[in-house]
């Protein structure tokens, strides 16, 4: 048995040595870093990856970009000549999500600005005056916006004197003025968070969580021409009826126990109504801008016809944006004006609003900013991009320079972070859920993809970057 004694010391000698690796291992491991360096240290965060796993399987890579299966974008496919460039972008695509994996160290700076901003309270007695001070032709908020917190929260706690029916256009919207004379706009909650909204860009009523995700998104971005929104809860008996016009509560009524109403606009209806929960409304409040600031509403160029059958010029022409070039609005004294509708572009295809058919301008303003209204059209399916959003930049391979480093600040998963957490700040948190954050660092590459197509169609940077 002597052979047995050997083969238990042999085994016991090779257990004490493991341990002893095992332990060396564990003495020289570094020890981990804080959370906050950790956050803005590390690749794209592990949701994100998981999130990449279980859908890394692309149904569609056309003019539609879909991670689930859609049959009514399977069957609705169009192959439209003006966005041929699109097969092109795909083939950068790759390179890209290889070369932007990680979150930018240099982008915590510009969080903890934004986030100071909104949850620092008490900076001002007046929120509605500083609010209106702000408010320029080129920008509605600066960056470091000191009292931002203090107007956020004045729109979602300040009581309601009044209440009208909202402005002419589609969508219903309650015109609302607050206490101390701001005006305001309340747009109703249609949706849950996870609902999909199928279909076209631009199916759907107006997301109002998705207002208050593009004006946090808008000020990530730099551009700040996105009006101030926060999202309230309220009591419709309480705060909205006993204020209302009577043309406005002629179209309340009671349903099963809850009190709802359906406006007056173009498509409003008693049989598309919204309601409380019995006790709770949810909506959001926009700021209404000052009346020093007129509004002058332009055509988009790059307008939809709203008819599958038939075609808007740019989407039958790839040259379409020389024929822009050549209005009195994108000429050369007009330029920043087209390099404006690019940024819009950007904006408009991370949150997927196909539905910008006019753009906002200051009246008499020939600096004036495009002035980004209306963003409720947005965040409707997390799985699909609709690519011809992206028919300016696509056409046209001209960007601001600064835009382009933003947009790289941004990469790498550091745009879902940032807005993540900015958004759970909000009253009526959580504003996006995590398929619609992730979303936006897919749609992020797609940008630079484009981009990295127009640096090799048009020979350089130098001829994209202004």
């Amino acid at each position: 048995m002597g052979w047995v004694r050997r083969v238990v010391v042999w085994m016991a000698w090779c257990a004490a040595l493991s341990t002893s690796i095992n332990f060396f291992l564990v003495a020289r491991a570094p020890s981990p870093l804080p959370l906050h360096h950790r956050l803005h240290r590390t690749p794209a965060p592990s949701t994100i990856m998981t999130h990449d796993k279980v859908f890394e399987k692309i149904y569609l890579q056309g003019e539609v970009y879909a991670l689930r299966m859609s049959n009514y974008h399977i069957q609705n496919q169009r192959n439209r000549t003006g966005l041929r460039n699109l097969a092109a972008v795909y083939k950068h695509l790759p390179a890209v999500k290889a070369q932007y994996t990680s979150v930018s160290p240099q982008l915590n700076d510009l969080f903890e600005t934004l986030k100071t901003a909104i949850t620092k309270r008490w900076v001002t007695d007046d929120p509605w005056d500083l609010a209106r001070k702000w408010a320029t032709p080129t920008s509605l908020v600066p960056e470091k916006a000191k009292g931002l917190g203090d107007i956020l929260a004045a729109l979602s706690t300040a009581p309601i004197k009044a209440a009208d029916i909202g402005y002419k256009g589609t969508q219903l919207k309650v015109s609302i003025l607050l206490k101390g004379g701001q005006r305001a706009v309340l747009k109703p909650k249609w949706y849950s968070r996870e609902e999909v909204i199928e279909g076209e860009v631009y199916a759907g009523a107006d997301r109002h969580n998705g207002e208050i995700a593009a004006f946090h998104l808008n000020r990530l971005l730099g551009f700040n021409m996105v009006p101030l929104a926060v999202g309230r809860k309220l009591s419709l008996k309480r705060d909205i009826l006993p204020v209302a016009t009577s043309r406005l509560s002629a179209t309340f009524y009671r349903k099963e126990g809850k009190l709802c109403f359906y406006g007056v606009c173009y498509y409003c209806r008693k049989d598309a109504s919204v309601c409380d929960n019995g006790r709770i409304f949810e909506g959001t409040v926009i700021l209404w801008l000052p009346r020093r600031l007129p509004l002058s509403h332009i055509p988009h160029p790059w307008a939809r016809t709203y008819k599958r059958t038939k075609l808007a010029q740019w989407e039958e022409n790839e040259n379409y944006c020389e024929l822009v070039l050549r209005h009195p609005y994108y000429s050369d004294s007009q330029f920043s004006r087209l390099l404006d509708l690019m940024d819009t572009a950007v904006f408009d295809f991370l949150i997927q609003n196909g539905d910008r058919h006019h753009y906002t301008v200051v009246k008499g303003k020939s600096e004036s900013s495009v002035v980004l209204l209306d963003n409720g059209k947005s965040f409707g399916d997390a799985y699909v991009d609709h690519m011809d959003v992206l028919a300016p930049l696509l056409q046209c391979c001209r960007l601001r320079q600064t835009t382009y480093e933003r947009l790289i600040l941004l990469s790498g998963g550091g745009l879902s972070q940032a807005l993540r957490e900015i958004l759970a700040q909000d009253p009526i948190a959580p504003i996006l859920t995590r398929p619609h954050l992730h979303a936006l660092d897919r749609r992020m590459l797609h940008i630079l993809a484009v981009l990295s197509m127009c640096r090799e169609q048009r020979g350089g940077w130098h001829n994209v970057l202004y």
